[in-house]
C-alpha cells in the first residue's frame, strides 16, 4: 500500500514538473516564433521602402559622385544600396509620390530633391522604430531563456527524478549512466539565445533632420541639375504627368 502511494506521489510530482517545464518552454518558443515573424515583416514591408527611398535620391542626383557627396553629407562611408540601384536601373516611377512645387524647372527640381530626402527620413523613422522594437523583443526573450535555464537545470532535475525512482529505473531508459541521460536531454531540449535583428536585416542609420542640411541638399540639387538639364527636365515632366 505504502509503495503504491509513493509511486502515485512520484508520478504526480513528475507530471507537475513536466507540465511546468514544457509549459514555460512552449511560451518561450511561441515568443521566439513571433520574433522571427516580426523580422520577416520588417524585411518584406519596411526594408524595401528604405531601399526605394535611397534609389529615389540616386535617380534625382543622376551621378555616382553626387551620391557619394550625399553619403558624406549624411556621415556615411558610402552610398547605401548603390550597387542594388545600379542593378535595378533608373525607374522614374519612384518619383511619383513626390509633390511638384515651384515656378521654374530649377526650383521644381530642387524641391524634388528636398522632398525625396524628407521622405527618406520618414521611411527610416518607421524602419528604425520597428528595428528597435525587434531588438528589445530579442533581449527579453534571451533574458527569459537565461531565467529558464537557471530555474530548470537538467542535471538537477535528473538527479531529483532519480531520487524518486527505483534503483533500476534509470537503467530502463537505455542509458549507461545518468550523465549520458542528461547529455542526451540537454542536446534535444537545448534553448539557444536568439540572434539580434542586425544579424538578419541592416541596422538603421542615423540621419540629419531635413532642416539641418537644407542648404547642402539644395547645393547638391543645383549640381545635379547643371550636370544634365535635359535629364532633370524629363524627370520633372514625368512627375508632372503623374500628379
Amino acid at each position: 500500500m505504502e509503495e503504491d502511494v509513493a509511486k502515485a506521489l512520484a508520478y504526480q510530482v513528475k507530471r507537475e514538473l513536466a507540465e511546468r517545464y514544457f509549459g514555460l518552454r512552449k511560451l518561450i518558443e511561441e515568443d521566439t516564433a513571433k520574433y522571427f515573424k516580426q523580422l520577416e515583416e520588417i524585411k518584406q514591408k519596411l526594408f524595401p521602402k528604405v531601399k526605394e527611398a535611397w534609389f529615389r535620391l540616386y535617380l534625382l542626383l543622376g551621378d555616382r559622385a553626387l551620391a557619394e557627396e550625399l553619403a558624406a553629407l549624411l556621415g556615411l562611408k558610402k552610398p547605401p544600396f548603390y550597387k542594388d540601384y545600379l542593378k535595378k536601373g533608373e525607374d522614374p516611377g519612384l518619383l511619383v509620390p513626390l509633390p511638384l512645387r515651384g515656378f521654374t524647372n530649377k526650383g521644381r527640381f530642387k524641391n524634388l530633391v528636398l522632398a525625396a530626402y524628407e521622405l527618406l527620413t520618414r521611411v527610416y523613422e518607421d524602419y528604425a522604430k520597428a528595428f528597435r522594437e525587434a531588438r528589445v523583443e530579442a533581449e527579453v526573450i534571451n533574458h527569459e531563456i537565461e531565467l529558464f535555464k537557471e530555474k530548470y537545470d537538467l542535471s538537477e532535475i535528473m538527479q531529483f527524478l532519480k531520487s524518486l525512482e527505483a534503483p533500476s529505473a534509470m537503467a530502463d531508459l537505455g542509458h549507461t549512466s545518468l550523465e549520458e541521460s542528461v547529455t542526451t536531454l540537454e542536446k534535444s531540449l537545448s534553448l539557444e539565445k536568439i540572434p539580434a535583428p542586425e544579424n538578419f536585416i541592416p541596422a538603421p542609420v542615423s540621419l540629419p533632420e531635413p532642416k539641418d542640411i537644407k542648404k547642402e541638399l539644395e547645393r547638391l540639387a543645383k549640381k545635379a541639375y547643371q550636370l544634365d538639364p535635359p535629364r532633370a527636365q524629363r524627370l520633372i515632366a514625368y512627375v508632372k504627368a503623374h500628379q
